[in-house]
C-alpha cells in the first residue's frame, strides 16, 4: 500500500462567535495516498473552497486534525507552515499567479532560485519540465505574450519544479477555452500516471473532474458521494452528470 500523503479526520470549521455560529465543514474524514488524482466537487456554498484551504495549510480548522506529509499541520507554528508549503507543497490557482517582468521560463524555476539552486541546475530543469507540458518554444516569452492555457501550464510547471509531495489546484481550468483546458487536464494525468504525482482539485467542471481518479462530492459541509473511476474516463464523465442531474443543480 502506498505511502499516506494526507489524512483528514473529523474536519469541522465554523465562522461567527459563540452566540451565532455558522458550520461549513461538518465531521470530514478521508485519506489520500501517494499517486492520487481527487477532485473536489459541490454546490456553491458546500464547502469545497474552505476544505481546499484547510488542507493545504492556508487556514486553520475550528476542530479535527489533518496529516499532511507526516506533520499535524493544525499543530505547526507559523514558521514550520512556511517550510512545509516551501518543501511539500505545489499550486495552481485560476488566475495562473505569473510574474508580468518574467520570461516564462524565468517564471518557473523562480522557487529553485529562490531557494538557491545553481542557475545551471534550475534552468536545466525547467526546460525539461517544460519540455513535458508542451512549452519548449515559449520559454523566452512574457506572460503577456502567451495564451491563457500556455499561462497554466506554465504556472504547473512551477508548482512542480521544487518536486512537492502534493499539489493542490484550484479550480484550473476555470479561466480556459476547451482546447486549452483539455491540453493541461492531460498534463496533469501525465505527470499523476508517470511521476506518481498527487493532486487535488477543486473543480465545478464534470469534465475536468473526469481526468481524476476519483472524486469527492461536497454537499451541505459533509461529503455526500465519493466515486471511483474505474476503467473508463467516459463512464466515469457520464457518472458525474448523473449525480449533477441528481443533485438538481450545477456542481459549483
Amino acid at each position: 500500500m502506498k505511502k499516506e500523503i494526507l489524512k483528514v479526520e473529523h474536519l469541522q470549521k465554523s465562522y461567527g462567535s459563540k452566540g451565532y455560529s455558522l458550520a461549513v465543514l461538518n465531521d470530514i474524514s478521508f485519506t489520500i495516498r501517494q499517486g492520487d488524482f481527487v477532485a473536489i466537487m459541490g454546490p456553491s456554498g458546500s464547502g469545497k473552497t474552505t476544505l481546499l484551504n484547510m488542507i493545504s495549510t492556508i487556514d486553520r480548522p475550528t476542530r479535527g486534525t489533518i496529516w499532511l506529509d507526516g506533520k499535524d499541520i493544525t499543530r505547526l507554528s507559523a514558521k514550520a507552515l512556511s517550510k512545509l508549503r516551501k518543501e511539500a507543497i505545489g499550486f495552481v490557482f485560476q488566475d495562473y499567479s505569473l510574474l508580468d517582468a518574467m520570461t516564462l521560463l524565468d517564471n518557473i524555476v523562480l522557487p529553485l532560485s529562490l531557494n538557491g539552486a545553481k542557475a545551471a541546475t534550475a534552468m536545466k530543469k525547467g526546460k525539461k519540465l517544460a519540455d513535458q507540458f508542451g512549452l519548449s518554444t515559449h520559454l523566452n516569452k512574457y506572460p503577456y505574450q502567451l495564451s491563457g492555457g500556455q499561462k497554466q501550464r506554465g504556472a504547473t510547471c512551477r508548482a512542480l519544479i521544487m518536486d512537492p509531495t502534493i499539489v493542490f489546484a484550484d479550480e484550473p481550468t476555470g479561466a480556459l477555452d476547451s482546447k486549452a483546458s483539455r491540453d493541461l487536464l492531460e498534463c496533469f494525468a501525465q505527470i499523476n500516471n508517470e511521476n506518481d504525482t498527487t493532486i487535488v482539485m477543486v473543480t465545478h467542471d464534470a469534465f475536468a473532474a473526469s481526468y481524476a481518479k476519483e472524486v469527492y462530492i461536497l454537499k451541505d459541509g459533509k461529503i455526500e458521494l465519493h466515486i471511483h473511476k474505474g476503467e473508463s474516463q467516459k463512464e466515469f464523465f457520464d457518472r458525474i452528470l448523473d449525480v449533477q442531474a441528481t443533485m438538481g443543480r450545477e456542481l459549483q
